[in-house]
């Protein structure tokens, strides 16, 4: 009797390992590879940030400097551009003094314009601005 009981419990354990073995090939086959999140979006680091900006104080341009991820060193700005610094959108005559500060470009893949701009090391003194 203690020869099959010792049997039928390693029988069992092989069974239950076997099936462990095949649920965890499932799920790790199931598991997506590369990001998690699809987003249309990507944020690209630089080592310097030039806004070009027209004569009516519009930003016609994105320059990234030290931006290995940029698709190119001049992107088009996007309809909808966000600038911002500190955690606070800027405003057109405050544009010029964030020229040439590193900073994050959000690029929108499909199209390859910037979406965003937010320069990094800034922050906002809060209260009434």
């Amino acid at each position: 009797m203690g020869k099959f009981h010792s049997n039928s419990m390693f029988n069992l354990k092989a069974v239950v390992a076997v099936l462990m073995w095949g649920l965890v090939s499932l799920v790790l086959a199931d598991e997506p590879t590369g990001q998690l999140i699809d987003s249309p979006y990507e944020a690209v680091e630089a080592r310097a940030i030039e806004l070009v900006v027209s004569a009516r104080g519009d930003v016609v341009g994105v320059r990234g400097e030290g931006c290995p991820g940029c698709p190119s060193s001049s992107l088009l700005p996007s309809g909808n551009l966000t600038v911002e610094a500190g955690g606070r959108q800027l405003q057109q005559g405050e544009l010029d003094t964030f020229n040439g500060r590193p900073g994050v470009i959000h690029i929108h893949r499909p199209t390859g314009m910037a979406h965003r701009v937010s320069f990094t090391g800034v922050y906002s003194s809060g209260g009434g601005e």
